[in-house]
């Protein structure tokens, strides 16, 4: 599971195409080309020739990989598919960072998401992978405020700044492995001589990314759900509580929409990696339908105020408590 608080834009905040329209232009960057199909490759010639374990984008989609020194508020984490596509989040939290209308602090953050390509042995404890592309949800340097905290939108901290990485595996000789790099992964490791874990590490730019188990998927989309609905329900609670005037429950339910959506959409990535192509293909005709429907009924409830604030106000709360109640629906699709 993704690192969240009770402030939305540190979320992990997937879009899948299939259920959601962007509310912010995507801007791609692109690096060397890869496979334009992104289909995972191996390359086999060179792997016979050496005496090593065949590791797939199969096999790293099982890790979470993760990217921070131990200190401070801030961190960067990003899982990989059996196709080599990623997804992740970076944020960093300043709470002092304050000012008029964010008296909550600033959160730095970035969504993502791209595509691996080219996983090809080197020797026997390591690989080596290109990043083909890397895609950002929010455009660089936007800035808004949601429920008193301020979002600066950025980009990621360890992925994008080269498109070679290399995988080191468990038994790795640490003398095999970039000094500067192991200082980012030497607070996980068990071993004072070789590597217990994982490894992704950008040789160029010294950076090293740990690993960790991914829970299963239904555990992993019942503990996302579990953590976005306690925001759900703090943004709730000032909507009952504190929002005094038109303009401040709209935030709330604003806020509220977003928090739902972004469980939503992280639980729809997980479905569309974990049931067979068959059975997505039904969930995806359902979660169409179920789109055009929520559409429908907040424009119907929010049309008796006409075209002021508060019919705004209405039809945000209608998504939002749609799209939550949705998403323990889509839970059960894991069982």
């Amino acid at each position: 599971m993704l690192l969240a608080t009770n402030v939305t834009g540190c979320h992990l905040a997937i879009s899948e195409n299939d259920t959601s329209e962007p509310m912010i232009p995507q801007i791609e960057v692109e690096h060397q080309a890869g496979d334009e199909n992104y289909e995972e490759e191996i390359h086999s010639d060179e792997a016979e020739t050496l005496d090593v374990k065949k590791i797939t984008f199969s096999d790293l989609s099982k890790m979470r990989f993760e990217f921070s020194s131990g200190a401070g508020a801030w961190g960067e984490e990003f899982t990989i598919e059996k196709d080599g596509s990623f997804r992740g989040l970076y944020h960093d939290t300043d709470m002092g960072d304050t000012g008029e209308g964010y008296e909550n602090g600033t959160c730095y953050t970035s969504t993502y998401s791209g595509h691996f390509t080219d996983l090809t042995a080197i020797d026997e404890y390591t690989y080596q992978m290109k990043l083909a592309d890397i895609t950002y949800e929010e455009s660089k340097d936007y800035v808004e405020t949601i429920g008193g905290t301020r979002y600066i939108y950025t980009e990621s901290y360890c992925l994008g700044k080269t498109d070679t990485f290399v995988i080191y595996l468990p038994g790795t000789p640490l003398h095999k492995i970039p000094k500067e790099a192991y200082t980012w992964i030497a607070m996980m490791n068990e071993s004072e001589e070789e590597l217990t874990m994982t490894a992704i590490v950008d040789e160029q730019n010294g950076y090293g990314i740990y690993s960790v188990s991914r829970p299963s998927p239904l555990e992993d989309a019942q503990m996302t759900y579990d953590t976005y609905k306690q925001s759900y329900d703090y943004y709730g609670e000032k909507l009952a509580e504190e929002a005094e005037t038109t303009l401040a429950m709209l935030e709330c339910t604003v806020a509220m929409y977003r928090v739902s959506d972004d469980c939503l959409n992280y639980i729809w990535h997980l479905i569309r990696y974990n049931v067979d192509e068959i059975k997505f293909q039904e969930i995806l005709a359902e979660q169409r339908e179920w789109i055009k429907e929520k559409e429908a009924q907040a424009k119907e409830d929010s049309a008796e105020f006409g075209d002021g604030t508060f019919s705004r106000v209405v039809y945000h709360d209608t998504l939002a408590s749609l799209t939550i109640e949705r998403c323990k629906e889509l839970i059960e699709y894991l069982r």
